[in-house]
C-alpha cells in the first residue's frame, strides 16, 4: 500500500469527528466528492485507488474483519448504480437546497451523508468485501464513466481521421 493510501483513513475518520463537534468543516467533503470526478478522464479510478480516505479505511480497517463473501454482482450493475446514484444524489440536492444560506446547515448536510453512506460501506465490507461499498460508490462511478467517455471520444476522433 502506498505511504499515502496507508494513512488516508485517518482523514476520513478525523472528518466524521471533526464535522460532528464543527458541522460547517462538513463542505471539505466536497474535496472527496469532487476529486474523483474531475480526475477520472484524465487517470480513472486513480483517485479511488490511491487517495480515496474510504478507500483507505476499507483497506486498512475493514479487510481485517471482513467475512469475505465476495462483492454481489447486483452492486457491479449500470442499473443498480444508477438507481443509486439517483437516489443518494436526490436526497442530498432537497437537503442541501433547504439548508442553503446557512453554513453551519450545509456542513450538516456534508456531514450526515459522509456518516451515512461511511455506515453503509462499514456494514457491507463486513458482511461481503471489504470493497463492496467501491463497486457502486457514487463519485467513483462518475469518475468511471468520465474516463470512458474520454476514451470513447478518443477512439471517435481516431477513427473520423481515417
Amino acid at each position: 500500500m502506498n505511504p499515502v493510501k496507508q494513512y488516508m483513513w485517518l482523514v476520513l475518520i478525523a472528518f466524521c469527528i471533526a464535522g460532528i463537534i464543527y458541522p460547517p468543516i462538513g463542505v471539505i467533503a466536497l474535496v472527496c466528492m469532487l476529486a474523483p470526478v474531475i480526475t477520472g478522464p484524465f487517470m480513472g479510478r486513480k483517485w479511488c485507488n490511491s487517495f480515496c480516505p474510504r478507500g483507505s479505511f476499507n483497506d486498512a480497517i475493514l479487510k481485517r474483519i471482513t467475512l469475505k463473501k465476495g462483492i454481489p454482482g447486483v452492486f457491479k450493475t449500470v442499473t443498480f448504480k444508477v438507481i443509486f446514484l439517483i437516489t443518494l444524489m436526490s436526497f442530498f440536492a432537497v437537503q442541501l437546497a433547504l439548508a442553503w444560506g446557512d453554513w453551519v446547515a450545509i456542513g450538516i448536510v456534508f456531514v450526515r451523508m459522509v456518516l451515512l453512506t461511511t455506515i453503509i460501506d462499514v456494514i457491507l465490507g463486513i458482511y461481503y468485501h471489504q470493497r463492496t461499498w467501491c463497486a457502486f460508490c457514487p463519485m467513483g462511478t462518475m469518475g468511471g464513466w468520465a474516463f470512458k467517455l474520454k476514451n470513447r471520444i478518443r477512439r471517435n476522433a481516431v477513427n473520423n481521421e481515417v
